[in-house]
């Protein structure tokens, strides 16, 4: 009987379940995952010289080693970008300034352990991204012998020395590494003569960060070669959204960055306090408000990008370096996994998601409905940041549809009058899946009603027979 209820249920989860496709290709929309590696996972099979765990401005001791027995972890977040830390030796654990591009920093591994790492990802299909210092040397660094890094390891990119120096190094790591691509913070501070020069040169996935963007600057930085701009200020304004309930609804929809899919988005990074920290100041319950921040993040045509530890979630300040404490994988909490999970799936399953139009429907009363629609594909999502219930009528949905809800479960008929209803409770998001109206799954009921008719008769013949064994 154990087996029996065990193959019912299996039944009915897998009715529940959506196809699962491939990850998306490079021409498809991104999901990236920052890791900072001296701070993620210690393997303990890499040289300890220069750790101190008791200094928090000192190496801790994560290797890539440590980094290749989490890959499972990311993938099951659905990534498909992870965006690793400066990897070259450098005097700082986060990689910059650098001391030496030639080399690999000796705490994270050799360079067959970046080799393995990059493969270890690809076998997930993860594409693998290095963030590149190029204007941040240390003093003490052999290139302050050439004649375009000055003394204090101040770095004029502006000269060709510098400019085919890069060349051969990104390259190398292209051809000998075998990595996707680069991520360049401070792009806006970089001569734009080297970016569209080093950009066209290497040819891979360009990633830059700006602190500050608007529409006019995304065709530039794309004109420089950036594949996709980091919009640096996103969090703050998001932050302040997400900090409290009844908030300017303009903070999210007031920017037209929405409806680029050019443009990411974090919450948090690792350069900014951690997200978790101002929801603890806020008294707000951290998990809630992240569930409907990643909801925001992973439903407009920006693309998400995750800071290590967001599925713990992880707290920390800039003060005092708490941002960047080593990740607690035992801290885990499930809410906010499977919430990712869910998010990462819906991405993958429903092109309007990936490119479709953005269209706000309802803003007010704290209640925020928007929709993704790509030809005959509708997608309806809801964020409700007010203290009580909401719910407003849809009438732009035409007949005969029903929606389903796929963060929660939730089904949506029309109404009498046309129109149809959602609906949320306080603090809470939903995502709808519009399709035609299916009416009551007769085949589902069936198949149910089957196995129990035999589950009853198989009963009835156990009874049967233990009643004349006694």
């Amino acid at each position: 009987m154990k087996r029996l209820m065990t193959g019912l249920g299996l039944l009915i989860l897998l009715t529940s379940l959506f196809p699962i496709n491939s990850l998306a290709d490079e021409d498809d929309r991104h999901q990236y995952y920052y890791v900072l590696v001296d701070r993620f996972q210690n393997s303990n099979e890499v040289t300890e010289e220069g750790v101190n765990r008791d200094d928090p401005n000192a190496f801790h001791g994560g290797d890539l080693i440590g980094l290749q027995d989490r890959v499972d972890h990311i993938a099951e977040l659905g990534i498909t970008d992870v965006v690793l830390s400066p990897l070259f030796a450098s005097e700082h654990y986060s990689g910059s300034p650098v001391f030496n591009f030639e080399q690999i920093q000796s705490t994270f591994g050799s360079a067959s352990d970046v080799e393995d790492t990059v493969q270890a990802f690809h076998d997930q299909n993860i594409n693998v991204i290095v963030q590149v210092p190029f204007n941040s040397v240390s003093s003490n660094s052999p290139l302050t012998s050439e004649d375009w890094v000055s003394e204090n390891g101040e770095v004029d990119l502006t000269q060709d020395g510098a400019t085919d120096y890069f060349f051969e190094l990104l390259q190398k790591w292209g051809s000998d590494y075998n990595v996707d691509g680069f991520y360049v913070p401070g792009a806006d501070q970089l001569p734009q003569s080297f970016v569209e020069s080093v950009t066209a040169e290497v040819d891979r996935f360009w990633l830059g960060e700006v602190n500050e963007l608007n529409n006019a600057d995304i065709e530039s930085y794309k004109g420089l070669g950036f594949d996709r701009i980091v919009n640096g200020s996103f969090h703050e304004r998001a932050t302040e959204y997400f900090y409290d309930i009844e908030t300017d609804s303009s903070l999210l929809l007031g920017s037209n960055l929405k409806n680029s899919e050019d443009v990411v988005h974090y919450m948090d990074s690792y350069m900014t306090d951690r997200f978790t920290r101002a929801m603890e100041e806020s008294g707000l319950h951290p998990i809630t408000r992240w569930k409907m921040a990643l909801t925001y993040m992973y439903t407009t045509p920006n693309e998400p990008w995750l800071y290590q530890g967001t599925a713990n979630p992880t707290d920390g300040v800039v003060e005092d370096g708490s941002h960047h404490d080593m990740m607690n994988f035992l801290a885990g909490d499930e809410q906010l996994n499977q919430h990712i999970e869910q998010l990462s799936s819906i991405n993958e399953n429903f092109d309007s998601i990936r490119d479709g139009e953005m269209n706000v429907l309802h803003d007010a009363d704290d209640f925020i409905v928007y929709e993704r629609v790509l030809d005959d594909e509708r997608i309806i999502i809801t964020i409700n940041n007010s203290p009580g219930f909401r719910h407003t009528d849809l009438e732009h949905i035409e007949d005969n549809q029903e929606l389903r809800g796929l963060i929660q479960d939730d089904l949506v008929r029309q109404n009498d009058d046309g129109s149809y209803t959602v609906s949320l409770e306080r603090e809470s998001t939903n995502v709808y899946n519009v399709r035609e109206d299916t009416g009551a799954n007769w085949l589902l009921i069936s198949i149910f009603g089957g196995v129990m008719g035999v589950f009853v008769v198989f009963a009835i013949i156990i009874y049967r027979k233990n009643a004349k064994e006694r």
